[in-house]
């Protein structure tokens, strides 16, 4: 019988091992969010599995350190707007993947979003007030920063597509909101979605977001979003 062992390598350091993988867990979202490293390894290769939006460098750091000790082939298993899966032979080969997907997946903050977060200026200029309404159990726009990205394309009307609160989209994006209002710390994520534009086009947007918790009035359910929108780059083979 073929066995493995799975490990969580948890800020650069490695967990118990497990033997118990013949069964996906139901969900690990919040293992890999944590800055959590999945890896798997056998006689038959080595699986390693990760989040890029979430803060795990110094953990693939590490893995990069160990992974020829471990056996091949390699299986790299990665979320980015979307879960990608890429087959390398050789340990050197998937070591050095790891690290140029870590420097195109890392992300820095501009001053502008650092200001918010602080609160050194004016967030609401740059942001979409979003607020629980009870009467209908939603997230609803409740305002639209001149400055912010749907702002700058869309206006600050609320009737735009990207503030309509029916739909798919807006039930996916704003299903973060409420994990922000009840722990109380900003979320950063990247949303990759087909938008309805002015001239009633419809683009894929890949952008970044900010989910920012009201501390000015705690006791009101409001999110403030913060985005900025990057290029889109979709290989298809």
């Amino acid at each position: 019988m073929v066995q493995s062992r799975r490990y969580w390598v948890e800020y650069g350091v490695l967990q118990s091992a497990t033997t118990n993988t013949s069964a996906e867990p139901e969900d690990e979202t919040e293992q890999f969010l944590k800055s959590s490293v999945r890896l798997t390894t056998g006689e038959l290769g080595t699986e390693i599995k990760w989040k890029v939006i979430s803060p795990c460098a110094s953990s693939l750091f590490a893995v990069c350190d160990w992974v020829t000790s471990l056996t091949g082939p390699f299986v790299l298993r990665f979320f980015a707007s979307g879960w990608s899966e890429e087959f390398h032979d050789a340990a050197k080969e998937a070591a050095s993947r790891i690290i140029e997907i870590i420097a195109r997946g890392d992300r820095h903050f501009t001053c502008r979003l650092k200001n918010c977060i602080s609160g050194e200026t004016n967030a609401a200029d740059y942001a979409v007030e979003c607020v629980f309404k009870d009467t209908s159990q939603q997230f609803h726009v409740e305002s639209v920063g001149p400055r912010s990205a749907i702002g700058r394309v869309f206006g600050t009307f609320l009737s735009s597509f990207p503030c309509k609160s029916s739909g798919s989209y807006s039930e996916i994006v704003s299903r973060a909101y409420s994990s922000v209002l009840k722990s109380g710390k900003p979320r950063f994520d990247h949303v990759l979605a087909a938008m309805r534009m002015p001239d009633d086009e419809v683009f894929w947007v890949s952008y970044h977001r900010l989910l920012l918790p009201n501390r000015n009035l705690p006791q009101k359910p409001l999110v403030l979003v913060v985005s900025e929108i990057n290029g889109v780059n979709i290989k298809l083979i």
